[in-house]
């Protein structure tokens, strides 16, 4: 199996939570369903990465900043929205939001971070963004949303 084919079957057997990107640079928008992971505690950062060919990619990696949120078991269908290939803003439009400093606040989503980016590298299809926590909203996730084997799932 060629190493490409046998890292997508890899991450299909790997229960991932999921996030939602989302950013402004200007008057563009980045909107998207992403992995994220935490990279350090000092300072206290995550990593995301998105795809060159995403409507989202310039505008995240054009800004200074991007909001992280963490969705729960009752908003697939906010996961689902997210990962459609329908422009940022009106993905955002139909979720409904509140701007801040940092990007746009999905409403309806309780755990969410700012994060100011401090560092992108390219990784050929994709741009790895690293950021640095500055502030958010935690208020815990009983069911959060999984993705497994390309469907959605929750824990039990």
């Amino acid at each position: 199996m060629a190493a490409q084919e046998l890292l997508k079957a890899f991450m299909r057997e790997a229960a991932q939570q999921i996030y939602v990107v989302t950013a402004r640079h200007e008057d563009k928008y980045a909107a998207f369903t992403a992995a994220a992971m935490s990279a350090s505690l000092t300072p206290p950062s995550m990593i995301v990465t998105v795809e060159k060919r995403s409507r989202s990619h310039n505008p995240l990696v054009s800004s200074s900043a991007f909001v992280l949120h963490l969705l729960s078991q009752d908003q697939e269908w906010l996961a689902r929205l997210m990962g459609d290939h329908v422009e940022p803003a009106e993905k955002l439009r139909r979720a409904g939001y509140v701007e801040t400093e940092y990007g746009p606040v999905i409403a309806g989503v309780r755990n969410y971070l700012f994060l100011r980016i401090s560092f992108t590298k390219d990784l050929g299809d994709n741009t790895l963004v690293l950021g640095e926590v500055v502030g958010g909203r935690v208020e815990g996730v009983e069911r959060p949303l999984l993705y497994r084997r390309r469907s959605y799932l929750t824990t039990a």
